[in-house]
């Protein structure tokens, strides 16, 4: 800084420090004090330096010819509508920006809005007009107001990130906060066959208060590999200000690039965890949620399936097929107006499809017989009773597969889920070898109806096999098993079978009689709130563990679904930029601080 810079700083400072403003200057030199500034009454002029010497030289000089004689009640009167004329311009002006501010803060709701509804940015310019629409009809009085609320392509471009960048810096200032936290990362390709990796975190405080949030998405434009999906997961972890030593677990796909033993890429944060001193044992998990749709598919009966998937692509392939089948069913009052098709992908699709084909099975075998095809197959008996017991087990599954589903869910809640279904495997498996139907509606039924006798009971190993698959899968989850016990019942749970560290706190709650009452009467999360935890550090250290850690990448899928809906092939050329900003504010539960970014703005009225 020169010199002179320098004593020009100081000057105003001494100014600034040394400004006094003196009541009587209003009266005698018509001066008041608006905002800091010294301003005349009569030419709204301000004076930089406020001294006594400079106010009564700009009135001698400008204002006395006219007001030197204006004295007593006069002048009182004067001066007095001298400071209404100027409250009413400030008003004016007030009014104004007013205006301003509230036309930014409503184009930032609807950017905002626009983003959680997966919309084009270029419909901001058609909601102008529909408000707009509705203004001249029911206020015309307000429609100058309203059109200058920004919404063009551009200016809902601009708010969706910086509504992404203040949802950004609140998650950030939560993480600062996090005991633990957890990772759930999976990756998909885009309509522009960019791979899209998705990475949320799970943080809870010391309060129990649970924070879910996108922390970031990396578009993978080379290869997809365990090094490469570390990578982009630190720098995410990095830039939130988040401590290794408090991951508690990762969630994945099961993909090779994830979970390999040598290059995937849980490997990669063990190996970095140890590199930086870290020792804590990690919740390694393969979706829940995928590992039981895996399950499901040992129950191949492809001769069931393939017929099954052939009629209904005869019918719904050709679209006069299709049209002359609607109207068949609507011609026999059908319950059912069309049958459904299935996708491999959606794992619930199966079961849909096999029980709509049931409810139309008549029906399907008359259109079908009448169109030259083949349908003896569904006058087989035994045909029928694999198609029975196929639709039956596979709703059973399907009712597992939606209870796993859900982003707020416990991990030991999932995996009592599947600990319930297998008790149920093994009770179907007792009940169909003594030839009872009571859980298999659809079989039962068929039974009912055909004159042919069916054997039943051949199903059983089938449910076995089932069982097998379960009771050989979720080693993951089986490995935590005792901590998810301790966690969901303290008081009930066997100390015997808890590692060594939680015994003796596990006493001491199981003979507190304080604390049995506590956890009947409050809540799981409401008693590890109130729980000491000084006395209690290793229960309560189990416990924000579990309640941080993913036990599904359902979450995933489901923000994949969003991203499908913003990148899709009308909106093909979407950037990274913009699809990860939307995709921050279309999947965030935080709500963003719409007055603080509106007063951040210089309010300018724009196109």
């Amino acid at each position: 800084m020169s010199d002179k810079s320098s004593v020009k700083c100081k000057k105003r400072k001494i100014v600034q420090e040394h400004r006094v403003f003196n009541e009587d200057w209003t009266d005698k030199y018509l001066f008041v004090d608006i905002s800091d500034k010294c301003v005349c009454l009569v030419c709204r002029e301000s004076i930089a330096v406020v001294k006594e010497y400079n106010v009564r030289r700009h009135y001698e000089t400008k204002h006395a010819v006219k007001y030197a004689d204006v004295v007593g009640e006069l002048r009182k009167h004067a001066v007095c509508d001298l400071k209404k004329r100027l409250s009413g311009e400030q008003k004016i002006i007030f009014k104004v920006n007013a205006q301003a501010e509230a036309a930014t803060r409503a184009s930032f709701k609807v950017a905002h809005l626009i983003a959680t509804s997966s919309r084009p940015f270029t419909d901001g310019d058609f909601v102008k007009k529909c408000i707009l629409a509705v203004s001249d009809e029911m206020c015309p009085e307000k429609s100058a107001t309203l059109s200058n609320v920004s919404l063009s392509r551009m200016t809902v471009q601009r708010r969706v990130d910086d509504i992404a960048g203040d949802i950004r810096h609140q998650l950030q200032i939560r993480a600062s906060s996090f005991c633990q936290f957890s990772l759930a990362l999976d990756e998909s390709t885009d309509v522009s066959d960019t791979a899209q990796l998705l990475i949320f975190v799970r943080g809870v405080d010391d309060k129990f208060e649970v924070t879910q949030e996108l922390a970031g998405l990396a578009s993978l434009h080379g290869q997809t590999t365990g090094l490469e999906i570390f990578n982009n997961m630190k720098s995410v972890v990095d830039n939130l200000g988040l401590s290794w030593n408090l991951l508690s677990g990762v969630t994945t796909d099961g993909a090779p690039a994830m979970i390999g033993r040598a290059n995937g890429f849980i490997s990669h944060v063990k190996r970095h965890l140890n590199g930086l001193g870290h020792d804590q044992e990690l919740f390694e998990h393969h979706c829940i949620i995928h590992q039981e749709a895996l399950c499901s598919k040992t129950l191949k009966y492809k001769h069931v399936m393939d017929f099954v998937f052939q009629s209904v692509n005869f019918i719904r392939s050709r679209g006069l097929k299709h049209r002359q089948f609607q109207a068949f069913l609507e011609e026999m009052e059908s319950d059912y107006g069309d049958v459904l098709y299935h996708t491999e992908v959606r794992w619930l699709s199966r079961g849909s499809v096999l029980k709509r084909f049931v409810a139309l099975r008549h029906e399907i075998e008359t259109f079908l017989a009448a169109n030259g095809r083949d349908t003896s197959v569904m006058l087989d008996s035994s045909w029928l009773a694999d198609l029975s017991f196929l639709t039956d087990i596979t709703a059973h599954l399907n009712d597992l597969n939606q209870k796993l589903q859900g982003n707020d869910r416990l991990v030991s809640d999932l995996f009592e889920k599947i600990a319930s279904f297998q008790r149920k495997l093994e009770l179907f498996t007792a009940q169909l070898k003594a030839s009872n139907l009571c859980h298999f509606p659809t079989c039962q039924q068929m039974s009912e109806q055909q004159e042919e006798t069916v054997d039943y009971t051949k199903y059983a190993s089938c449910t076995e096999k089932l069982l097998d698959a379960f009771s050989t899968r979720f080693s993951d989850f089986r490995a935590k098993k005792s901590l998810y016990s301790v966690f969901c019942d303290p008081l009930g749970v066997d100390v015997e079978t808890l590692p060594t560290e939680l015994q003796l706190e596990v006493i001491e709650i199981q003979s507190s009689s304080a604390l049995r009452a506590v956890f009947r009467e409050k809540g799981l999360l409401d008693f590890y709130k109130l729980l000491d935890k000084e006395k209690y550090p290793a229960i309560v250290s189990n416990a924000l563990k579990l309640v941080s850690v993913f036990g599904s990448s359902y979450i995933c899928e489901q923000a994949f679904s969003i991203m499908n809906l913003n990148k899709s092939k009308l909106r093909s050329r979407l950037t990274d930029d913009r699809l990860h900003a939307v995709m921050r504010v279309a999947c965030s539960q935080l709500s963003p601080n719409i007055e603080q970014l509106s007063a951040n703005m210089k309010c300018n009225v724009s196109h």
